[in-house]
């Protein structure tokens, strides 16, 4: 949305459309956007209006999002808790 810093307000809005049960939060379906965007998704447009104004399948940016996520994120987390786990199976034995 033209922000040029990180210290811009963002946050996380989980994709709703198409319904797959009442409320439904799934992480692998978010978005990132900002404040003021995210304000309009809930009060102005509704999310489809939202997206199809800014031509953007919000899917597929989720899919990139949850992506990166996988595999710089969480790979990294889930080998950091492993070696404090076997470290601490070594201390007790």
């Amino acid at each position: 949305m033209g922000y040029d810093n990180m210290s811009e307000a963002r946050q996380f809005h989980h994709i709703q459309y198409p319904r797959y049960g009442a409320m439904l939060r799934d992480d692998s379906r978010g978005v990132v956007v900002c404040y003021p965007c995210h304000i309009k998704i809930h009060t102005k447009y509704g999310e489809r209006k939202f997206w199809e104004m800014l031509e953007v399948d919000p899917h597929i940016y989720a899919e990139q999002i949850y992506k990166h996520y996988r595999e710089n994120i969480h790979e990294k987390t889930k080998s950091k808790r492993k070696n404090t786990r076997s470290s601490n199976t070594k201390k007790n034995d």
